[in-house]
């Protein structure tokens, strides 16, 4: 039997996970929620699914299983928090919440309520980053001694101007929480906790409350230093998304974006055909990332498991960029143990 869902919030990322309902049997829109009346009747037409505009009155009328928020990211936590306390699984857009306080909120409210939360920080689940998961996870790039993160993309004033909750620091967040995210989770899933963060910040290109641009240092307990270069400012078209992971046997970079392999030197692996057979992969529509989310999502439910994006696995990225944001704001060094209270 299909998991029953609402989907809450039906603008641009909601039209994504539209698209990938449509391609999966699993999970079956039955809700649609917007504030704007008119968007959510057109994101349920193709469902004959029911519209609604408060996510409450959506809880007490429709009979769902679960919730896909999609919503400005200010307002995850609240609306997570409402979904679960009615027992029902939910799954948030990236990021988790805008503060690790509130994303703690929302795992703990998981725990509580014994239902199922996930985040979309679905780039774990590529093609690219799985060699590279694995490569890590048999040990052949020995200890990582080095790693950066690099994204460099067009945003035009435009494009903040489309919605007027983007750029702001309560519901966007700025370059590293709407952009960044997804690069920086791959990173830590990988290097272990982080012990402190510097960073600088800066607003350089839009006229907008939120940084667009990022240059940090991230240090962990390992002793080991990463860096994370992060814009919106490039003209025209994006530049660059790069993940680059040097250890003592090995180095991999992923870009210049993350379905792409720039190095791959580990071990006797051949270079040239783990990028054919990258590329002889059937290709990756723009829904395809939120399918699979939606996949791993839907797999736990029906089978009782801890799904693959599981909300608690997000918890370290939100800490490091809220330090990281923290630390440019303020022109200092900022534990981790400020932001996260543990060890304090």
């Amino acid at each position: 039997m299909a998991i029953r869902a609402a989907l809450i919030g039906c603008g641009k990322i909601g039209q994504r996970h539209l698209q990938a309902l449509v391609h999966q049997n699993a999970i079956e829109l039955v809700a649609t929620v917007d504030t704007n009346q008119e968007q959510a009747e057109a994101a349920a037409v193709a469902f004959d699914a029911d519209a609604f505009t408060d996510t409450a009155v959506m809880l007490d009328k429709a009979d769902v299983d679960a919730a896909v928020i999609a919503t400005p990211s200010g307002l995850h936590r609240d609306l997570a928090i409402q979904v679960m306390e009615r027992g029902k699984h939910v799954m948030v857009e990236k990021p988790l919440a805008l503060t690790y306080h509130d994303a703690k909120a929302i795992v703990d409210m998981a725990h509580a309520c014994k239902v199922i939360a996930v985040v979309t920080q679905f780039n774990r689940m590529l093609p690219t980053v799985e060699q590279l998961f694995q490569a890590h996870q048999e040990g052949r790039l020995g200890r990582i001694v080095d790693a950066s993160v690099a994204l460099r993309w067009s945003r035009p004033q435009s494009y903040y101007d489309e919605a007027p909750w983007r750029g702001t620091l309560g519901m966007d967040g700025g370059v590293l929480f709407n952009q960044a995210i997804h690069a920086i989770d791959v990173l830590l899933q990988m290097m272990g906790p982080v012990a402190e963060v510097f960073a600088y910040t800066a607003t350089l290109s839009h006229q907008i409350e939120a940084e667009d641009s990022v240059a940090g240092t991230m240090r962990f307990d390992s002793g080991v230093l990463a860096t994370v270069a992060a814009t919106t400012c490039v003209p025209k078209t994006n530049l660059e998304e790069r993940l680059t992971i040097v250890g003592e046997n090995g180095v991999v970079v992923i870009g210049p974006t993350v379905n792409q392999i720039e190095t791959w030197r580990v071990g006797d692996d051949d270079e040239d055909d783990l990028r054919q057979r990258l590329l002889e992969l059937p290709s990756r529509p723009g829904w395809q990332s939120h399918h699979d989310a939606l996949k791993d999502f839907a797999d736990a439910i029906a089978e009782g498991n801890t799904p693959r994006l599981d909300a608690g696995s997000a918890l370290d990225g939100i800490a490091v960029i809220e330090g990281l944001m923290r630390s440019g704001r303020e022109g200092r060094v900022v534990m981790m143990s400020e932001i996260t209270g543990e060890g304090v």
